[in-house]
């Protein structure tokens, strides 16, 4: 493969690199909310402030979730141990 290609498939921008991104951006968007929510007083604060917190944590898992979803689905997940051992066992 020349060089010139190698470059393109690098900044090729994958459904999976986007999705990436996405979540980060959502991600970093949660902390900040998190923060400021922290820093207000009022009611309505405290509440938007759980509900930050929650999504911190539960985004996050949901996400990698859907990605361990998607990866035995697709069965690029394989573990190469389990390949070993069928190899083996034959």
């Amino acid at each position: 493969m020349s060089k010139k290609q190698e470059e393109n498939n690098m900044n090729k921008m994958t459904p999976r690199r986007i999705l990436a991104i996405i979540a980060l951006v959502l991600i970093a968007c949660l902390y900040a909310a998190t923060i400021v929510f922290a820093l207000i007083d009022s009611p309505f604060a405290k509440s938007c402030l759980m509900a930050a917190l929650f999504c911190t944590i539960v985004v996050p898992a949901v996400i990698y979730g859907f990605l361990v979803i998607t990866r035995q689905i697709s069965g690029s997940g394989k573990d190469p141990q389990d390949t070993k051992n069928k190899n083996q066992e034959k």
